[in-house]
């Protein structure tokens, strides 16, 4: 599946007034579920809070990459949200997380989530790119930045 393909600016949500994680995922797994992407998203909370007790996915400088394969995913899709930093979810540099990219692949999906989250992890790397992911005002801005930066 083609990257571009996970993006629906329907799915990323900007100035999220949430203070924590489990508002965040709660927050993203409604959008995709209102989207039609998830078919209950009480589940797919879930199946992150489960991956996130592995490891945490906040990578660095604010950026956080949640991911999970799941039976109530319909098709392979990405979420935003920006928030105003979570006092519970940290990025591995101990900054606050406060943009988030969330991966979600239905459960029979192979390695998608896991060729997606690199890629994405690769664009991430470059600090002009995270600048201007932080800058994004709308659903347009953001996915014409993701398109447009390498990786």
């Amino acid at each position: 599946m083609d990257f571009t393909s996970m993006l629906d600016k329907r799915n990323f949500v900007f100035n999220c007034d949430i203070q924590t994680k489990k508002e965040l995922f709660t927050c993203l797994a409604e959008t995709l579920e209102r989207n039609g992407y998830l078919t209950n998203k009480r589940r797919f909370v879930k199946d992150l809070e489960r991956r996130e007790k592995e490891s945490s996915t906040g990578i660095e400088d604010g950026i956080g990459i949640p991911h999970a394969k799941s039976k109530v995913v319909k098709q392979p899709v990405i979420a935003f949200a920006h928030t105003s930093g979570l006092n519970d979810y940290h990025a591995l540099d101990g900054s606050l997380v406060e943009c988030v990219f969330m991966i979600a692949v239905p459960e029979k999906a192979n390695d998608l989530h896991l060729d997606t989250l690199s890629l994405l992890a690769r664009k991430l790397m470059s600090e002009q790119i995270r600048s201007e992911l932080k800058k994004a005002k709308n659903g347009e801005e953001l996915r014409l930045i993701l398109t447009n930066m390498g990786g």
